[in-house]
């Protein structure tokens, strides 16, 4: 399910224990929204319970002009390892600029090996600055 509202939410309190999207997309309402233009942007991932702690979780965000999933175009990937997924941890994707991005996005987890089990919220967010 799609949706606009200020919490931008893609995930909330998401059991993951294999590969899976995020409960929730963006949509924009727009064909080309402009989410690479004006204030640079982030997918804030919150690790909110580790269960099992494997190996890691490959994280990508996706985009399509319908409801994307995995198979759609990938534009940013990272692979975190377990060690840096502890609970109550903070992982940032800023989404890049300079790329025409699509009306809506999503967030994509693969774990990477081993047995995970996660608790994740993800949100989309303008990009956080360091204090």
């Amino acid at each position: 399910m799609g949706y606009r509202d200020i919490k931008l939410a893609l995930s909330t309190s998401q059991n993951v224990t294999a590969a899976a999207n995020s409960e929730d997309h963006v949509d924009a309402g727009m064909t080309i929204p402009g989410w690479e233009k004006g204030i640079p942007a982030a997918i804030i991932i919150n690790v909110e319970t580790v269960n099992v702690a494997g190996t890691g979780f490959t994280f990508e965000i996706c985009h399509k002009l319908t409801e994307p999933t995995h198979d759609d175009a990938t534009i940013y990937e990272i692979v975190v390892v377990a060690a840096d997924l502890a609970a109550g941890s903070q992982i940032v994707l800023p989404l890049p600029q300079g790329i025409k991005m699509l009306r809506m996005i999503r967030l994509y987890y693969t774990r990477t090996g081993g047995t995970e089990d996660y608790v994740f919220s993800a949100y989309l967010t303008p990009m956080p600055t360091a204090i």
